[in-house]
């Protein structure tokens, strides 16, 4: 009798121990093919203007590896003041400030400003610069499908130091934003841009700038396509 409940209690262990694995195999399914179909909850709903889903996805060695590599990427996307080291992208400055414009040099924080220099596409009523806030910044871990996030979520900002109401004005109602995310699953490490209702700078040309409308869809964030890859690229390797 003691043998018979022994070798029942040893089936039901095996039964369940195979069960929990293909739990975890289709968590991890479900995950890559169903969810993740979706953004990050921090990516804003579509509504007007260009979108843009920009990504890059390596998978490294062991699970380890993966989960070494996150917090370096996580690190780098912080590190605001060396975007264009990680990047390569030479025409474009990326400075991290405080609220009212002081650059700082430390990690990025919900609230700070970044302040972008795009050589030969100045301001003059904006100080020479573009200006990002960071209004969101958020983690978050999932264990049990072996699965982490950090993103950050960045919208249009007027000069923290200009004077004039009108262009503050101009940047008060702005829907458009670009939300960075870090990703890992098991292995597998991805760096997303997601550019939702991105269409500030249209405001800008008609606040007199003559730029042309192709550049200036662009210009509120400073990044071509090729230039979002190389920066997202840039965190992950």
């Amino acid at each position: 009798m003691i043998s018979d409940n022994n070798s029942y209690f040893k089936f039901f262990f095996t039964f369940w121990g195979d069960f929990e694995k293909f739990g975890m195999k289709f968590s991890v399914y479900y995950i890559n093919h169903v969810l993740m179909k979706e953004n990050h909850y921090l990516v804003p709903t579509q509504l007007e203007g260009l979108e843009k889903n920009i990504s890059h996805t390596i998978t490294t060695p062991t699970t380890e590896d993966a989960e070494d590599w996150f917090v370096d990427a996580k690190e780098r996307l912080l590190d605001v003041n060396n975007w264009k080291k990680f990047s390569g992208i030479a025409d474009v400055e990326f400075k991290l400030t405080d609220v009212n414009g002081r650059i700082v040099n430390r990690r990025a924080r919900r609230g700070d400003l970044i302040r972008i220099d795009i050589a030969g596409r100045g301001y003059e009523f904006d100080g020479g610069f573009e200006w990002t806030a960071i209004e969101a910044i958020e983690y978050d871990d999932y264990p049990d499908i072996c699965m982490e996030t950090f993103a950050m979520r960045l919208r249009p900002s007027a000069n923290p130091m200009s004077k004039n109401n009108d262009v503050f004005a101009d940047f008060s109602d702005n829907e458009a934003t670009s939300t960075f995310v870090i990703e890992r699953i098991g292995k597998k490490l991805s760096a997303y841009y997601h550019g939702r209702n991105e269409q500030g700078d249209l405001e800008l040309v008609s606040l007199g700038q003559g730029q042309e409308p192709e550049i200036a869809k662009i210009a509120w964030l400073g990044l071509s396509d090729v230039a979002c890859k190389a920066l997202i690229k840039g965190f992950v390797e």
